[in-house]
């Protein structure tokens, strides 16, 4: 038996590895060839750069308010860009109702009924869109939490009736970059 130099080996362990490869794309359901067995892979850093490049976004992508189904929006809304895009944010999270009013006084929590786990989501997506600090908010304050609780009867002190967080205070919130729940519920 002749024995195999480390550079044979290496060869070998490559094509076995490029033909597996190949035979789960083919299982995936992409179009292979046994010809694609001998074209080079591109590099790593050739690859990112692709995706990268597919993942470039124009920084206005999300579509205008006019685009959605038609909203019932007040008239009394300031015209202000931050303002636009939180309505389409609110309407692509949580869905503004189209035969209800929306105005700086809509309660998120009880006009628009989110709460729990879609609470959450919102919080953390405005945190992350409008870049607001959100140290001074107290989700229970708000939002009842997700899921069933058998002690509901039993509330721990300051969680008793909850608090209308309204677009407005967001809206005002956007406009400081920051959550001061006083400030905020003096409206």
């Amino acid at each position: 038996m002749s024995k195999l130099t480390f550079k044979e080996k290496q060869a070998h362990y490559e094509k076995v590895r490029r033909s597996n490869y190949l035979a789960s794309l083919r299982l995936a359901g992409f179009d292979t060839s046994p010809t694609d067995l001998n074209k080079p892979l591109i590099s790593r850093e050739q690859a990112l750069e692709k995706y990268r490049e597919s993942k470039t976004v124009e920084p206005d992508s999300r579509p205008s308010l006019s685009e959605y189904p038609p909203l019932n929006l007040s008239s009394s809304l300031p015209d202000d860009p931050s303002l636009h895009q939180l309505l389409q944010l609110l309407h692509e999270e949580l869905g503004l109702p189209e035969r209800k009013t929306i105005s700086l006084t809509t309660s998120i929590n009880f006009d628009l009924g989110c709460n729990g786990a879609d609470a959450q989501h919102l919080i953390e997506t405005l945190e992350d869109h409008f870049a607001i600090d959100f140290v001074d908010f107290d989700s229970y304050r708000y939002f009842q939490p997700d899921g069933f609780d058998v002690n509901l009867k039993r509330k721990a002190k300051g969680r008793g009736n909850k608090v209308p967080l309204t677009i407005g205070m967001l809206y005002r919130a956007i406009k400081a970059q920051r959550w001061d729940t006083d400030e905020l519920e003096g409206l």
